[in-house]
């Protein structure tokens, strides 16, 4: 392995404000995966919201669906986050950094080869996962 793929939902609804429907936005993510793509599972080894929870999707090192190329899916672990990048506004929360930070470097201290963190736009063209979160990667989480 060599690192973390971080997404995002591209959802822009209620989960910014109000925790307890961040759960069911993972499932229901689950579920589209699971049924519409015919996926064992969600796409991702975890999901985080804005309020700084991590949900397991996958879990630890279970491969990914969600990087975009076989290649991509067999060397990096993907993560993504519940929400969007809305212009003009700031969708990734000191806690959902500060979880990301704790989630890349559990990755890291468990699979000590798993280096890298990137955006999935670097391996397929997509805007995900928005500007933001690739500046808090670019500067390093």
């Amino acid at each position: 392995m060599r690192g973390v793929a971080v997404h995002y939902s591209g959802m822009n609804a209620d989960e910014e404000r109000v925790h307890r429907n961040c759960a069911a936005r993972v499932q229901a993510m689950q579920r589209y995966h699971m049924e519409e793509r015919g996926w064992l599972d969600v796409a991702y080894g975890h999901v985080l919201c804005g309020h700084g929870f991590v949900f397991v999707g996958r879990g630890f090192g279970a491969r990914s669906a969600a990087n975009g190329t076989t290649e991509a899916n067999d060397r990096y672990f993907a993560v993504c986050f519940l929400g969007d990048d809305s212009v003009g506004r700031a969708d990734v929360t000191p806690a959902a950094r500060r979880a990301l930070l704790q989630l890349v470097s559990e990755y890291r201290r468990r699979y000590p080869k798993a280096r890298e963190v990137r955006p999935h736009s670097d391996f397929v063209a997509t805007e995900c996962p928005g500007d933001e979160l690739r500046a808090v990667i670019r500067r390093g989480l």
